[in-house]
């Protein structure tokens, strides 16, 4: 089990979906049951889900909005 320090300094350095599984298990069971630093990790992992998925869908809809897009006409 790790510590807060741990979790929290894990977390702030790298996105927790990058971890190795069995890690990123362990630190998801420690903020399910912390109750110290429960509530601001899982803000920071909601964070990182939400940033995660605008990107995954701006780079989607950029895509599809560049289908669209009109050409300039040259001179």
């Amino acid at each position: 089990m790790f510590t807060c320090k741990q979790v929290s300094n894990a977390l702030s350095k790298e996105d927790y979906e990058k971890l190795p599984p069995l890690r990123r298990f362990f630190l998801r069971l420690h903020v399910k049951l912390c109750v110290f630093c429960g509530k601001y990790n899982r803000q920071v992992m909601d964070s990182q889900d939400m940033c995660r998925c605008y990107k995954e869908h701006e780079i989607t809809s950029e895509e599809t909005f560049a289908q669209y897009r009109p050409q300039m006409e040259s001179a």
